[in-house]
């Protein structure tokens, strides 16, 4: 053995005894009659000052639905206790499963907004006091709790949301126990804590008295950070799906008007698939009675397709209409035949100017005719190219409408 081994195991024995000569000082201590771990310090004097830190190691499932998070927290709880001086010069841990752990007085604090919660046992339970041999007391856990966080969604997803820690003492007014934050440390998030949805700003802290009927004031500390949205997801989610099926609507504008089954079929699937979005937009959420955000983009999408709807069936009407009004305008007055002693009836003599007018006249007739052969509704077809002309001139009023509603939903 050399003389570093030998150092170093009669530093491990002689602190060792000394922990075990601390350990039998606390416990004459607190097995004498004047300790009562049920008593607080300074029993019927000055109330006792807790000093109180958070250290938040995980923050994650904040639902929409039930409005909550969940957080891992690390808690030293700091005060002085005067009755548990000791003579040294090193402080003393009590570990968990000693019996001294449950034989110290610790303060009752519990989370206010707290919905349901635990200590971690594993391996151990995550519990442990450190004492000073001035009196003071570090006691501190580690817990996992579920935190009420009242969440606003009127401008969901492009919200930021106020999260808090609200912490009393459960069974003495603050003429008994009053709360502090640590001065060094009052609340810590570290920075590479990392949320799915959101970053997670610093906390900050603050401390007040609340008033509660027929039991007195308590002393509350109060901390709170701000979780802002990551709205990549949901554009890649809702926004870019309904904007493609608005597009995708736009383009009954350029189908033929008579392609009945096709602008249909276009018009119908467009808005079946837009109501889906939207319901699948709707269903992570609580059932909030006002309005958000994604809900007004959802409700403009579904008009833009429905106007674009209504456009088909306007113009297929008006187009039907036009058919019927030029098949009934068409010349149905026969031709009278001159009697015998008219003065028509009586033959003429055809000069020259005569039969040329007349030949001008019989091949006008004819290509007349050959144009009538080759289109027989011309008049309709007339009518159709201004019908699928104003359906092109309305795309660009739809276009305008749609960016302006975009430029007003991103930048409110």
């Amino acid at each position: 053995m050399n003389d570093y081994t030998s150092k170093r195991g009669y530093h491990f024995e002689r602190h060792g005894v000394q922990l075990t000569r601390y350990a039998d000082q606390l416990l004459n201590i607190i097995s004498t009659v004047d300790y009562d771990e049920q008593m607080r310090p300074n029993a019927g004097g000055p109330p006792v000052n807790i000093s109180v830190s958070i250290f938040i190691t995980s923050i994650h499932s904040l639902s929409e639905v039930s409005m909550d998070y969940a957080a891992t927290i690390f808690l030293p709880i700091e005060w002085r206790d005067p009755r548990l001086i000791f003579n040294g010069t090193q402080p003393f841990l009590i570990r968990t499963g000693t019996a001294l752990l449950e034989r110290v007085w610790t303060p009752d604090i519990y989370f206010v907004n707290v919905k349901e919660g635990y200590l971690h046992q594993v391996t151990v339970a995550n519990k442990g006091i450190k004492l000073y041999p001035d009196g003071r007391v570090v006691y501190d856990i580690r817990v996992s709790v579920v935190l009420i966080c009242n969440l606003y969604l009127h401008n969901y997803p492009l919200d930021v949301q106020s999260c808090n820690i609200q912490m009393e003492s459960f069974g003495y007014t603050n003429s008994d126990v009053q709360l502090f934050w640590s001065d060094e440390y009052p609340a810590t998030i570290p920075d590479d804590l990392v949320m799915p949805e959101f970053l997670v700003s610093k906390p900050k802290v603050n401390r007040s008295v609340q008033y509660y009927p027929q039991l007195g004031h308590y002393d509350q500390l109060y901390c709170s950070f701000s979780l802002h949205r990551e709205v990549i997801y949901y554009i890649l989610e809702h926004y870019v799906p309904s904007t493609l099926m608005v597009i995708v609507s736009w383009v009954s504008f350029w189908l033929d008007v008579e392609a009945v089954p096709a602008r249909a079929s276009l018009g119908i699937t467009t808005a079946l698939t837009l109501a889906t979005l939207s319901s699948a937009a709707r269903y992570q959420m609580a059932k909030v009675s006002y309005t958000k955000a994604i809900d007004i983009w959802m409700l403009v999408c579904t008009l833009f397709v429905f106007a674009a709807l209504v456009e088909f069936a306007l113009t297929s009407y008006i187009h039907n209409k036009s058919k019927i009004f030029i098949g009934t305008s068409q010349w149905t007055e026969e031709p009278q035949v001159p009697q015998e002693g008219d003065e028509d009836c009586k033959p003429k003599e055809l000069r020259v100017d005569d039969m040329n007018t007349l030949e001008r006249r019989v091949s006008n007739e004819v290509i007349e005719k050959e144009s009538t052969d080759a289109e027989p509704h011309n008049g309709n077809n007339i009518y159709y190219e201004n019908v699928t002309g104003r359906g092109r001139l309305e795309e660009p009023v739809f276009d305008f409408k749609y960016a302006k509603r975009n430029v007003r939903h991103w930048w409110q």
